[in-house]
């Protein structure tokens, strides 16, 4: 059975999986094996700590498990699945800027160790300099700049769907992707070169 899944196309699968669920698990494990790489590397670009976008790609998957019956195919699968994505990153995020915010008080040890934990991916190989040169150029754009060069270069979604998931017309959207482009250049060349 799982063979005949994988030569479902998307719509058919999430027919299928809305057919299936919760009982039946088998269209929803082909859903996750499709998609799990690109919310992965797209969380991980997010979050930049791979363990958090480990979870944060299981949370993922287990919120659009529970909101699969309501998806209304008003939109792609992917730009409501990605939507789903960078509201839970952009949760996280605030959860971490918080912490980071009572860290600064008093648990100096704590920040440390999350630095620590950030160095040492950052070592793992040679391109995890540039890995990172990047990830900080990334860090010092703005939400909607990010989220435009993240669902582009780490999802390779077009830039009708990201306008849709930004909710902004695609002539705007692009205008604010070139824009965010010509600023992601501009830091790369500063932090990176």
């Amino acid at each position: 059975m799982q063979n005949r899944l994988n030569l479902l196309d998307e719509n058919a699968l999430i027919n299928l999986c809305k057919d299936q669920l919760p009982y039946i698990p088998s269209g929803f494990e082909e859903l996750v094996k499709r998609y799990q790489k690109k919310v992965f590397y797209l969380c991980k670009r997010y979050l930049s700590v791979e363990t958090e976008a480990e979870d944060a790609t299981q949370e993922v998957f287990i919120k659009v498990f529970h909101s699969l019956p309501a998806f209304d195919n008003r939109s792609a699968f992917t730009t409501w699945l990605f939507s789903i994505a960078i509201n839970h990153c952009k949760t996280l995020l605030a959860k971490r800027n918080l912490e980071n915010q009572r860290y600064d008080y008093g648990n100096e040890l704590a920040e440390e160790i999350y630095l620590d934990e950030n160095e040492d991916i950052a070592q793992d190989a040679e391109t995890e300099d540039d890995k990172a040169c990047i990830q900080e150029a990334i860090s010092k754009m703005k939400e909607d700049e990010r989220d435009m060069i993240l669902l582009r270069f780490s999802s390779d979604l077009p830039l009708d769907d990201i306008a849709k998931i930004i909710g902004k017309k695609l002539s705007a959207t692009k205008m604010s992707f070139y824009r965010a482009l010509e600023k992601f250049k501009i830091l790369y060349e500063k932090y990176c070169l």
